[in-house]
């Protein structure tokens, strides 16, 4: 595993969905350049990746549903 990649994977992660105080269980997580992990915020498992941010976004909010 890269060295970095613990580092990116910290609650600091990029939401793109907003319901006010509810923190969403899917987040998109910077993974590279260019590069997007949607993870489940409470295991941290990566559901999927893609390379533009809002596509990355988009699937997130998909599985959210």
């Amino acid at each position: 595993m890269h060295e970095n990649t613990e580092i990116r994977r910290v609650p600091q992660s990029i939401s793109c969905i907003n319901k006010g105080n509810i923190s969403p269980r899917y987040v998109v997580v910077p993974a590279g350049i260019a590069f997007f992990h949607v993870t489940d915020s409470a295991t941290g498992r990566v559901k999927g990746f893609r390379r533009q941010l809002q596509d990355a976004c988009a699937l997130a909010r998909q599985l959210e549903r």
